[in-house]
């Protein structure tokens, strides 16, 4: 069975700050799998992670969206994307919002 590292358990949330970035789909659908096995049915899982610049002309974001896809097979991922990737882990989103700089947090939960 694949799997990334152990994930803490027992918590009511559980923090992921720009993981998703580093990891292409399949591997990031199943790092929020584990994330959301670990947390309990009421419990929560923030996510935070950058998004594609709302500027196209972003040169720095373009950049980074290529270092990112060329290296680890990922780049920059929309807000649409990265909820469906939750989705597709099983995941719920409870809330999100947009914390600047081009990132966004989500509050996720286990799909009931």
């Amino acid at each position: 069975m694949a799997q990334t590292h152990p994930v803490p358990s027992g918590a009511g949330t559980l923090l992921l700050c720009r993981l998703l970035e580093w990891l292409p789909d399949e591997d990031a659908v199943l790092t929020l799998a584990e994330a959301a096995a670990a947390i309990p049915a009421d419990g929560a899982l923030v996510l935070v992670e950058q998004v594609e610049a709302a500027d196209p002309d972003d040169i720095d974001a373009a950049l980074h969206h290529l270092r990112l896809t060329a290296a680890f097979g990922s780049g920059l991922r929309s807000v649409k994307d990265v909820t469906a990737l939750a989705e597709r882990a099983g995941l719920t989103v409870r809330a999100g919002r947009d914390v600047g700089w081009d990132h966004r947090l989500w509050v996720l939960a286990p799909t009931a």
